[in-house]
């Protein structure tokens, strides 16, 4: 057999490239099963997340709920009139009314009606029933009342109203209230925030759900 036959391949591969073949030959050489090109390795390691565009997080707020104390939300609902109800106004607060506890909050609307404001903290039916205590116990009193407020710009000839408020009410208590005719309850879930100056709430009246 020829020697330069045997020795062909093996010399072929020794043999130098001709010019310029050397700077392309690279992409003709075999690689490891699997392993991807030097671009496509550093796209696969880099581990940043792409950056949003400019100015997009300036539009979104995150909000984190901020524990409000009774008092606080007292004192808010006395300080901001028509926080509940356009023209509804808060004139006092933890008025006794035994045996039936505390009211929590007397106001008027804008009618001149007098209305009840009660509230708790927690996911309670029994809101519903100290609410409508409260209720009657303000009808059954209703001259004590007329003296206590008479500076007030009350039309007593009205029946009280009901706000109820809490953070959230459960089926239960709402099925019972649709029984109820009178009074009427006005539903408010009330969300606390963790904002800036403080603690923000925000009130949203319920709908029949």
């Amino acid at each position: 057999m020829d020697p330069d036959e045997t020795g062909g391949s093996a010399g072929a591969q020794d043999r130098p490239l001709g010019r310029g073949l050397e700077d392309v030959s690279h992409l003709f050489l075999s690689r490891k099963t699997g392993e991807a090109p030097a671009s496509d390795r550093a796209a696969v390691r880099s581990p940043e997340r792409s950056s949003p565009p400019p100015g997009s997080q300036a539009c979104i707020a995150l909000l984190r709920p901020a524990p409000v104390t009774r008092d606080r939300l007292a004192v808010a609902l006395m300080e901001f009139d028509g926080a509940l109800e356009e023209g509804l106004r808060a004139f006092d607060a933890k008025i006794p009314c035994r045996p039936c506890g505390e009211i929590d909050l007397l106001a008027v609307d804008r009618a001149s009606q007098l209305t009840i404001i009660d509230f708790d903290m927690t996911f309670d039916d029994g809101l519903l029933l100290r609410g409508i205590g409260h209720f009657d116990w303000v009808v059954r009193n209703m001259p004590n009342v007329q003296r206590m407020y008479r500076e007030q710009a009350v039309n007593f000839s009205l029946p009280p109203r009901l706000f109820l408020l809490a953070p959230q009410f459960s089926p239960l208590l709402r099925s019972v209230a649709r029984q109820i005719t009178r009074p009427q309850i006005h539903w408010v879930r009330y969300h606390t925030v963790d904002a800036s100056g403080g603690p923000g709430i925000l009130f949203e009246p319920v709908v029949d759900e």
